[in-house]
């Protein structure tokens, strides 16, 4: 098995066995020696500004033959637990114990029992995934991804309907562990569909951070994929942020949210 960790620079990261950095837009990045990079073989790479993290994903699915696969960040992990993230920052800061990745043994072992694992889907207080996207989004972009499904998979109309308009809650990150046979399936379903609305968004007039709309619209799809598979079993995991359990830098947040301007000078000096 291999957990491919997207990244688009170096890190510093003491990752566990069975982890690899994937270099993602390396049509563009600076390659990092020891990486596997998005730009080899069958590939995506230059529409990395665009698609995030999912050059690499489209990557792992057309070159690699791994039975088991997983995708994170290089800034997120899984931890073994299904834990809030007020749980972990105190397991991490005021208690002082280590939060890092799941062991590739557990991930293998969770697949004897699920058919996927994914992050604990994060609550949008007071409003639906797509009165969420509306207000952060193009809205427009979500009728797109409606009318590319209707076309090709309208099976699935009544789930995108309840997950995007009548549910507060979705597995972000689009970080997952599963089989070969599941990877195979849920990429043709998701590729077919960005594929066909791609030329009817004009990205033109966005921002770098709204031109990054497929890999916004795939965090919902994702969602609604698995909404729609009513035989599978799915394990919940909390995803962590390596800035948030490193003890520094959530002391800095402290002190930048507690002082008053001069003192936040003088304490950074």
């Amino acid at each position: 098995m291999t957990v491919y960790v997207i990244t688009h620079k170096k890190f510093s990261y003491d990752l566990p066995r069975g982890y690899t950095p994937l270099l993602v837009g390396a049509d563009y990045n600076q390659h990092v020696p020891g990486y596997l990079n998005d730009n080899l073989g069958e590939n995506i790479s230059s529409k990395n500004k665009h698609f995030c993290e999912l050059t690499g994903l489209y990557w792992i699915w057309k070159n690699t033959n791994d039975q088991h696969v997983g995708l994170v960040h290089y800034r997120r992990y899984f931890f073994s637990h299904d834990w809030s993230r007020h749980t972990m920052l105190l397991w991490s800061f005021i208690f002082g114990k280590t939060v890092s990745p799941i062991s590739e043994g557990l991930l293998t072992h969770f697949l004897e029992k699920y058919d996927w694992v994914v992050g604990t889907p994060d609550t949008i207080n007071g409003e639906s995934l797509g009165s969420q996207y509306k207000r952060s989004h193009y809205v427009g972009d979500l009728q797109l991804a409606y009318d590319a499904i209707k076309q090709l998979y309208p099976e699935y109309l009544s789930d995108f309907d309840q997950v995007i308009y009548h549910n507060n809650k979705m597995s972000s990150f689009n970080m997952f562990y599963t089989s070969r046979k599941q990877l195979n399936k849920y990429c043709q379903w998701l590729f077919d569909i960005l594929f066909k609305l791609e030329p009817n968004i004009k990205l033109s007039n966005r921002s770098a951070y709204q031109q990054r709309v497929f890999g916004f619209l795939s965090e919902r799809l994702f969602n609604v994929w698995l909404h729609h598979q009513k035989d599978i079993r799915v394990k919940y995991l909390s995803v962590f942020n390596t800035d948030n359990t490193n003890r520094k830098i959530i002391f800095q947040r402290a002190v930048n949210f507690l002082l008053p301007k001069q003192q936040k000078k003088w304490f950074s000096n």
